[in-house]
């Protein structure tokens, strides 16, 4: 923003027709206000300020011994008037018609209660084409001594005794006559501001001052303040000729520069211009190394584009992407489509890329020519698998072998027998009384024939069977013997188990990738 003051198109109508009729104006009264919280740029047509702040009595209006045409008038802002920021001013003639207003740069006026002890000095500077339209006065009803008026003409040791080198002769309660000599802390030093414009021509980079010199000088163009150095946006003063200034470059045609001449900041060391947001700093490095801080390169190459990481979280976080495979701008994420191309997927093949998917994935490093997993693309998928094997089984041998065996025991019992048919047969008898024997060999009664010298005969017995009686054998148990079967193994069949794929132990968290 610029800083001006102009004529108000009232205050004009006032100085012709004063030309006019021969008459002077008398300005009276200066306003000072705040710009209703906003920059202001005066405006011609204005009849009061944006916002009225402080209203007095000119302290005085003096004319330029240089140039006749050009008139300053004073406002005194009293230290217990403030709490607010000044950034326009207006002065007023004898019939309350706004005769000039200015803007001015942000300065707060502080509060007597804020520790402001002292006044504030306003000037507003402005031109006329007839000086002797403009009434000259310092009325001594009305003007006021600035501190600085006193301290450069009045020297107060040389009136009143005491005090030492630095202090200063204050009031030490109303009374009249009662004062005192305290310590000067804080003291209200104003300067003249000197300005000008010029329009430059196409190609111009050299500038002839007709007002200011470079000394204490600030440049502006198009509003924006151009610092003094070597650079294309920065101006350097000539080294013989203090009117004299070059310009880092060229502007285009009816370009203004706007020059002020004992600015706050014109010979002050340059300070941050709000505007610049940080981009005058004149040593970035220097500066994030005093602050500690990393720059944006160094940051985005501790966390470059493409990288992946997990988070313990459901979201995505500042400067991240969920890696679910999704489509997205590639102007928008230019840095990660630089860093994975359409690795993952061409997206809609002209606007879009593909993140990868890594949902339910494990990772697994590439190979990148150890032979590991060769074969392997960046960034291609295998399915689940184990690698092929045999399962090896067997049971314990025991070689060539018996195994003994019993049977139950069945108690005493016996056991049923039979002979086998005979047929009819005789049996051979001793008969013990062989004189009962009839004749030689004679046949006994129902036998067959008798043997006279032993006796014996036989007799038919018809068709019979022999009864067989066993002996009860007792509560008794049978051995059993089994017979070997030889060194041999049993077959054993191994069951399947698991389930749809194959894992370690795991936790689930959200991949993301760095865009």
């Amino acid at each position: 923003m610029s800083f001006a003051t102009i004529h108000t198109n009232a205050g004009l109508i006032a100085m012709a027709e004063a030309e006019a009729a021969g008459a002077a104006i008398n300005l009276t009264e200066m306003t000072v206000g705040d710009g209703n919280g906003n920059p202001v740029e005066p405006d011609p047509t204005q009849a009061q300020l944006a916002r009225e702040r402080y209203r007095a009595a000119v302290n005085r209006v003096w004319q330029d011994p240089e140039n006749p045409q050009r008139f300053t008038a004073e406002l005194i802002v009293p230290a217990e008037e403030g709490g607010w920021t000044m950034r326009e001013v207006g002065v007023f003639d004898q019939d309350g018609t706004l005769f000039a207003v200015g803007n001015l740069p942000e300065a707060y006026k502080p509060a007597e209660g804020e520790g402001a002890f002292s006044d504030a000095v306003v000037r507003l500077e402005f031109m006329v084409d007839n000086a002797d339209v403009i009434t000259l006065q310092i009325d001594p009803n009305v003007a006021i001594a600035t501190q600085a008026w006193i301290i450069n003409n009045i020297t107060p040791a040389s009136l009143l005794p005491g005090g030492t080198t630095g202090q200063r002769l204050a009031k030490a309660s109303n009374a009249d006559g009662d004062v005192e000599w305290v310590d000067l802390d804080v003291q209200n030093v104003t300067v003249d501001i000197i300005d000008e414009r010029q329009t430059l021509a196409d190609g111009q980079t050299q500038v002839d001052l007709t007002t200011c010199t470079t000394y204490g000088l600030a440049i502006y163009i198009d509003g924006l303040r151009l610092l003094q150095g070597s650079g294309a946006d920065e101006w350097q003063p000539d080294i013989t000729l203090e009117t004299r200034l070059a310009l880092g470059k060229s502007y285009p045609a009816g370009t203004e520069i706007y020059c002020v001449q004992n600015e706050p900041s014109g010979s002050a060391p340059a300070p941050l211009e709000k505007s610049q947001n940080l981009a005058d700093v004149p040593d970035k490095a220097l500066a994030r190394a005093n602050l500690d801080i990393y720059s944006r390169a160094q940051v985005r190459q501790m966390a470059p584009a493409g990288m992946v990481a997990h988070f313990a979280r459901s979201t995505a976080p500042t400067g991240w992407l969920k890696a679910n495979g999704a489509a997205v701008s590639r102007s928008v994420y230019s840095e990660l489509f630089a860093a994975i191309g359409t690795s993952y997927g061409e997206g809609d093949g002209f606007t879009t890329f593909n993140l990868p998917d890594l949902r339910g994935e494990f990772l697994r490093g590439w190979d990148d020519g150890r032979g590991i997993d060769g074969g392997r693309a960046l960034g291609s998928s295998q399915t689940d698998d184990n690698k092929s094997h045999d399962h090896s089984a067997s049971s314990s041998r025991d070689g060539s072998h018996s195994h003994s065996g019993s049977a139950n025991g069945a108690g005493a019992h016996s056991h049923s027998a039979s002979s086998s048919w005979q047929g009819d047969h005789r049996h051979q008898m001793q008969d013990a009384h062989p004189q009962e024997a009839e004749g030689e060999d004679g046949q006994g009664v129902d036998s067959g024939p008798v043997n006279r010298t032993t006796g014996a005969y036989t007799k038919p017995a018809g068709g019979h069977r022999h009864s067989i009686s066993i002996g009860n054998a007792g509560h008794h148990s049978h051995s059993l013997s089994i017979n070997s079967a030889g060194a041999h193994s049993h077959a054993i069949t191994v069951d399947e188990a698991g389930g749809a794929e194959s894992r370690p132990r795991n936790v689930a968290l959200l991949a993301c990738i760095k865009f």
